[in-house]
């Protein structure tokens, strides 16, 4: 029996779900870009997630958990572990359940696969406020909540009250291999685009509880309408992971990159976004590669402009092995320190690196 053979069968054996193999990532982000996954599993709700997040740990394999695919790029040649689609009953998938009613205050209780945009709809509709910013918001509501998402003056800190999370062992601490906790959000440690679940390794979304307020439904959903037609105006519809870039204080990661004359310009089939700056999208048959080629590339522009290194919102997950950081902060700064590049418009019909032109 193979390694592989004993994963398949522990995995399954533990949760009694199915596992795949060799599966391709690209369907399940909004990039459509992703090489296969050695393992593959689908999580129908949060207690099902926490049963194989344990199991793997258990089994020493690297986990990739993905909601609605959104905020991450996933390298070509895939990802060596198992890769999670976090899944949520049909029944819940854009609604909460209410589970507090006093007054002015509602609490809902939501699962991590809800689709954050229906359950902004879905609170709206009920005339229960709070989420109507998030009518746009790509992806599900646990990586919302772990990345603190917001839009409209708006975000996940203001409406949290609870989290329940997977949190993995910490060797020599004394506490169990893995465990599942509740913080209230005061504990979430929320900043801009940031919890303390943000970064790699550090717990998975299982659930959560959000506090609400009362508005008239009519309100809400005519607020909804009005930031969904902004949206339309100002973001791109084609596919993409969402914002590249985290805002430098006091700026706009997008407005920087336009005033860099970069819009438009594309390396292979990723392109930044026509209608802004802060968007890479897939015009077809775009990589990794070239994402992370683009990204570069506008990282090392800005720089040169304005002095103002940008921090990448979107998460790079898979084997890069060959690559070691491909987005490595010093390399950048050492490229913008001997590399002129030249903003030159990119037509559909080429398709070069920025500052040149082939043909």
């Amino acid at each position: 029996m193979t390694r592989s053979d004993v994963i398949r069968f522990a995995l399954h054996g533990e949760t009694g779900l199915p596992v795949d193999t060799g599966v391709p990532i690209a369907p399940y982000t909004t990039l459509k870009i992703g090489g296969p996954a050695d393992f593959f599993m689908k999580a129908p709700n949060g207690e099902s997630l926490g049963r194989i997040l344990t199991t793997a740990e258990n089994l020493a394999l690297p986990v990739l958990v993905l909601g609605g695919g959104s905020n991450v790029v996933v390298s070509d040649r895939g990802f060596r572990g198992l890769a999670i689609k976090v899944e949520t009953p049909t029944n819940l998938r854009n609604r909460g359940t209410v589970i507090y009613e006093d007054g002015q205050e509602v609490l809902i209780e939501v699962e991590p696969g809800c689709q954050t945009a229906g359950i902004a709809r879905w609170t709206a509709h009920l005339g229960l406020s709070g989420l109507d910013w998030a009518c746009g918001i790509p992806g599900t509501l646990g990586g919302a909540i772990a990345g603190n998402a917001g839009a409209y003056d708006g975000d996940m800190k203001a409406v949290v009250r609870a989290v329940t999370f997977w949190s993995p062992g910490r060797a020599g601490t004394g506490l169990p291999a893995s465990r599942v906790c509740t913080v209230s959000g005061s504990e979430m440690a929320f900043g801009y685009r940031s919890s303390r679940l943000k970064s790699p390794g550090s717990g998975v979304v299982l659930g959560a509880e959000l506090r609400l307020g009362r508005t008239s439904p009519a309100e809400l959903l005519q607020r909804i309408d009005r930031f969904e037609a902004s949206r339309r105006t100002r973001q791109p519809t084609e596919r993409s992971c969402g914002s590249v870039f985290r805002n430098p204080p006091g700026k706009f990661a997008g407005q920087l990159i336009e005033q860099a004359g970069l819009k438009g310009h594309r390396i292979g089939d990723a392109q930044i976004s026509l209608l802004h700056g802060n968007y890479i999208v897939n015009r077809g048959t775009a990589t990794a590669r070239d994402i992370i080629s683009l990204i570069k590339a506008v990282r090392e522009r800005v720089l040169l402009d304005t002095d103002i290194f940008l921090e990448t919102e979107v998460m790079l997950t898979g084997d890069w092995s060959t690559d070691g950081d491909p987005l490595d902060p010093d390399d950048t700064r050492e490229a913008a320190s001997r590399v002129t590049l030249k903003a030159t418009p990119v037509t559909d019909a080429v398709r070069s690196p920025l500052g040149e032109r082939n043909g």
